[in-house]
């Protein structure tokens, strides 16, 4: 009877020992909360609101603020900048329409200068460049289909992806390569029968779409 009850107080004090961990445990349990956003990266482009264009079928010399052209379209200077954390692709779109009251039409072709068509060919052009400046550009001699866009009377005209511009720099400035200036140019007949005169002109809307992309 003796041995018994040794045996049975050495079973309840082992069962007391290998209780005891699991009650510590238990009392000393501590958690983490882990509370997740999104990151989501800072898109900022700046983008002219408006600009001009000047219809100079005569090549007269045409002061655009310090510049001098003679060209027969010009267009005065624009350019769209990344500031944003990321870079972007740019999409554009070109419509065009000639102003109420003008008898003039667009071509959808160079005209050359020669004709009796009261017509002017214009189109849009755009260059990846590291300054906003379009004197600091290396403009296209002519046009050209796969890179220009030809404004067409009431008919809009979309690029995607026409170029990618780079994230801003770590001081955050425009990074070489993140400005991206732009005109209209393009040629006009130079004396058509029906004279050209100040109702005669263009709208044009370009519209640009960004997205961003990752840095990889």
């Amino acid at each position: 009877m003796k041995r018994k009850g040794l045996l049975c107080a050495i079973l309840a004090l082992v069962l007391l020992f290998s209780a005891q961990p699991a009650a510590v445990a238990a009392g000393n349990v501590r958690s983490t909360i882990i509370r997740t956003t999104c990151r989501l990266p800072v898109i900022k482009v700046t983008v002219p609101t408006s600009a001009s264009v000047y219809i100079n079928p005569l090549r007269f010399p045409v002061s655009i603020g310090d510049e001098e052209a003679d060209e027969q379209i010009i267009s005065t200077p624009a350019a769209i900048a990344n500031m944003s954390e990321v870079p972007v692709a740019v999409d554009v779109t070109v419509a065009g329409a000639v102003k109420t009251g003008s008898t003039m039409t667009l071509a959808s072709a160079p005209t050359g200068g020669s004709g009796t068509e009261k017509s002017a060919f214009v189109y849009f052009e755009i260059k990846q460049a590291d300054s906003e400046y379009p004197e600091d550009v290396q403009w296209d001699p002519s046009y050209d289909a796969a890179e220009h866009i030809a404004v067409i009377s009431g008919v809009p005209i979309t690029r995607q992806n026409i170029m990618t511009l780079p994230a801003r720099t770590l001081d955050g400035e425009v990074a070489e390569g993140g400005y991206a200036p732009f005109r209209l140019t393009g040629d006009a007949v130079k004396k058509p029968t029906n004279a050209w005169n100040s109702r005669d002109g263009i709208n044009v809307s370009v519209a640009f779409t960004f997205t961003p992309l990752s840095y990889s």
